[in-house]
């Protein structure tokens, strides 16, 4: 059967490596959405790869801004939103689902994939739907009272019950996954908010009404590279309940998913998502060869944080 490789890339906040002339501010996303051939021409049957890079920026200048919009709940609401939209714009069953996101982007994808978790892949007639869906998710996220739950739980049911039409367009072959991978540089925040944020909003942590740390039985794959060593409350990290051959990398964010001019370490978990999916997707290797810049020669890094 013909099928196709959706892939969605979402950028941390602030970030958009594709405006800049500083190869260095190139996060792992964005080199990641770049890397990947338009079609694996592996196997007989070549399998296109379709791409959807997104970047996050932020018109705030300060996490103090009352206007701020790429930490709050309506922005990332709006990615994720965004992102399964492409998802389902593109999907025929069968086709496989992969997911690459740094930072408040890590969140995004985890959230899109808890969102195919939960309601499958809606197809175009249904996107319509999608918004009073999540709607009645982060109401369901809100609430306490038992009956009102059940009440929201019952209303999303005709989208959440194994035989939906998100269900079964999403798990065509009960033996198979309907995400192959989920590959995050970090995911900070418990909801992808700075800390300082939560602290002024007891809901923030109910934003979208489903945990965003499991890793549901219908992903295959889970990749989590972690900036064990970072310090700063606005970045702490959310970690996967269980990952499949995760890996956990040293120093501060940015060293990890890129876009910092001592990018020694992000080199490092670049090279190991890479290594990990290349079975899975088909990369050019030269292209991605092509983008070393060592920031210094073998062993004369001098020790940074």
């Amino acid at each position: 059967m013909f099928k196709k490789r959706i892939i969605v890339c979402c950028d941390g906040t602030w970030e958009d490596g594709g405006i800049t002339k500083q190869s260095w501010k190139h996060t792992n996303i964005l080199k990641l959405s770049q890397v990947l051939k338009h079609a694996d021409t592996r196997p007989q049957v070549w399998i296109p790869q379709i791409v959807y890079y997104q970047s996050h920026i932020s018109e705030a200048h300060s996490f103090d801004s009352q206007d701020i919009d790429g930490a709050t709940g309506a922005s990332l609401i709006n990615n994720v939103q965004e992102a399964y939209a492409f998802i389902s714009q593109n999907y025929q069953p069968g086709d496989e689902i992969f997911l690459f996101g740094f930072s408040r982007g890590a969140y995004i994808a985890r959230m899109v994939a808890m969102a195919v978790g939960a309601v499958g892949v809606l197809d175009r007639s249904d996107m319509d739907h999608f918004p009073n869906i999540f709607l009645l998710y982060k109401q369901l996220g809100k609430e306490t009272d038992p009956i009102k739950i059940e009440e929201l739980k019952a209303s999303l049911s005709k989208w959440t019950s194994h035989d939906s039409r998100g269900k079964r367009r999403a798990n065509s072959d009960d033996d198979s996954f309907s995400i192959k991978c989920v590959g995050v540089f970090d995911t900070v925040g418990s909801v992808g908010v700075p800390e300082k944020l939560m602290y002024k909003s007891s809901s923030a942590k109910s934003i979208f009404g489903f945990p965003s740390n499991e890793l549901g039985e219908h992903i295959e794959r889970a990749y989590h590279a972690l900036a064990i060593d970072e310090t700063r409350l606005d970045f702490n990290c959310c970690k996967f309940e269980q990952t499949n051959g995760g890996r956990r990398k040293g120093q501060i964010l940015k060293q990890i998913g890129g876009s910092s001019e001592e990018h020694d370490l992000s080199d490092l978990t670049l090279w190991w998502m890479a290594a990990n999916i290349r079975h899975m997707l088909y990369i050019d290797v030269a292209y991605f060869l092509s983008l070393l810049d060592p920031v210094a020669p073998w062993g004369m890094q001098p020790p940074h944080k």
